[in-house]
């Protein structure tokens, strides 16, 4: 079984291979926002993830522009998709510049934060640290709910095989969980409820095996 897995994963791209991944997650969500499980309406979300998708490729194309350099369309859409998985949909036109404004600070840090081609920082994750910072909007990280869990957790996991990185995904892992017993047990808080909110309620998995592993950061 395992090897018939890396046949066919030996056989897609890794980024090809991140963007179906992806794309995945987004309908899964789209799915269960229908059905009432998430708090959005599919199309506040397909209509949130296309705004992304559009605002990333322009400001790419008018920094790869300026700074003269090639440019991976397909990386632009994953930093888009990821980005929707992990910021609330749109509601209003107001949340519409701010998710503008999340794409636009994205693709800069792909310029702006690099050395020697790579990435200091995964480039959604700063660019929601910096909205934080500057705009006071958080990123929500939604993927991180029960009801996705299944999905990421197939979906990272063709990842991590793709890449071979199970070694150092498990370390950062376990490192976590690590962490989590040791400032539970400090200030005093029950170990097996916030085991379980990391594990299961939280986007740990989602950041382990999709953002953590990016090979260009």
């Amino acid at each position: 079984m395992t090897k018939l897995l890396d046949y066919f994963l030996d056989r897609i791209t890794m980024y090809r291979l991140v963007l179906y991944v992806l794309i995945g997650l987004i309908g899964v969500a789209a799915i269960l926002a229908y059905v009432h499980v998430l708090s959005f309406s599919p199309l506040a979300l397909l209509l949130s993830t296309a705004f992304l998708v559009v605002m990333c490729w322009a400001a790419n194309s008018l920094l790869a522009a300026i700074f003269k350099v090639p440019t991976n369309v397909e990386s632009v859409y994953i930093t888009a998709l990821i980005l929707a998985l992990i910021l609330d949909p749109a509601k209003s036109l107001a949340d519409l510049q701010l998710l503008g404004w999340a794409a636009v600070l994205a693709m800069a840090s792909k310029y702006v934060l690099s050395l020697f081609n790579k990435h200091l920082f995964n480039p959604a994750a700063i660019a929601v640290v910096i909205s934080a910072f500057t705009l006071g909007y958080s990123a929500s990280w939604w993927v991180g709910t029960a009801s996705m869990l299944p999905a990421v957790l197939i979906g990272g996991y063709l990842l991590v095989r793709k890449l071979r990185e199970e070694r150092i995904v498990g370390i950062f892992l376990l490192t976590s969980l690590v962490t989590i017993c040791i400032v539970s047990m400090v200030q005093g808080l029950s170990i097996t409820k916030e085991l379980q909110q990391l594990l299961v309620q939280s986007p740990l998995f989602f950041f382990a095996t999709i953002m953590f592993t990016e090979p260009l950061t």
